[in-house]
């Protein structure tokens, strides 16, 4: 993983980087590694699924922004996936760039497409996993709300005027 800021190679224990001294952020640093690397993606299927991963992961994370019992689910599933993706794509940059053959190349073109392909569904089903979540939180904060007022003694016939 390098440093977005300086592209200093950091230790994946640092908080912050030894060449810029910049506080560090593993998310976007994984991020910025997977662009970078994914630029060398040639078919358009895969430029796209790495798009709407990356899109996916801000998805995600903004999500486990607005529920905070979810923070540490959502920070082991980046820690898990993200570094690997990027990892996987950095190699088959530099493989790509030393290539030996052309059908290695297709087969692993291949893999990396499924391994995109397999990665943006695990996201996916993530992120509708945290928002089924927060609605049914909400649905359950919804019927304690209502059970109060009607404990309370304040539902709509307890205002009846026209009597």
């Amino acid at each position: 993983m390098k440093c977005v800021h300086c592209g200093t190679v950091l230790r994946k224990e640092s908080n912050f980087c030894l060449g810029c001294g910049r506080p560090v952020d593993a998310m976007e640093c994984y991020i910025a590694e997977m662009k970078e690397s994914g630029r060398v993606l040639t078919r358009q299927t895969d430029k796209e699924s790495l798009e709407r991963i990356i899109d996916m992961t801000g998805r995600i994370f903004e999500r486990s922004d607005i529920n905070p019992k979810l923070k540490y689910e959502v920070r082991e599933f980046f820690e898990t996936y993200l570094p690997k993706i990027a990892d996987v794509l950095s190699r088959f940059k530099d493989v790509k760039t030393h290539r030996t053959s052309k059908n290695d190349m297709g087969e692993v073109r291949d893999d990396l497409t499924d391994v995109l392909n397999n990665t943006e569904e695990a996201f996916n089903l993530m992120y509708k996993e945290l928002c089924d979540n927060d609605i049914m939180e909400l649905r359950l904060n919804i019927a304690a709300l209502k059970n109060q007022i009607a404990r309370d003694g304040l539902m709509e016939s307890d205002f009846d005027i026209s009597e």
